[in-house]
């Protein structure tokens, strides 16, 4: 009596370990292999938000390098100084 109950425990343990692995292929497979294929404008949706992805990393890429240039510049980017000495006296602002 007691082999025949466990007999039972064991077959239905594998029958839940089979059921499991079944599924779990299941599962793989119809995720690798859609069940329709997309159409033109998903395509092109996806197509469109990869680019604007590529986009904005490329323009962060941009700004983070300029940042690394400007800080590591021996002289600050202001205007020239040979261009102030050149202005004639009656041309320069003086406050009253």
């Amino acid at each position: 009596m007691r082999t025949e109950r466990l007999l039972r425990e064991m077959s239905a343990i594998r029958f839940l370990e089979t059921l499991l692995v079944v599924l779990l292929f299941t599962n793989i497979f119809t995720e690798a292999n859609p069940q329709r294929k997309r159409s033109i404008s998903e395509v092109q949706f996806m197509h469109n938000v990869q680019e604007h992805k590529q986009v904005g990393e490329r323009q962060d890429w941009l700004q983070e390098t300029l940042k690394k240039i400007i800080l590591a510049s021996p002289k600050p980017q202001h205007a020239k100084p040979g261009i102030l000495k050149s202005l004639p006296p009656e041309n320069v602002y003086r406050p009253s």
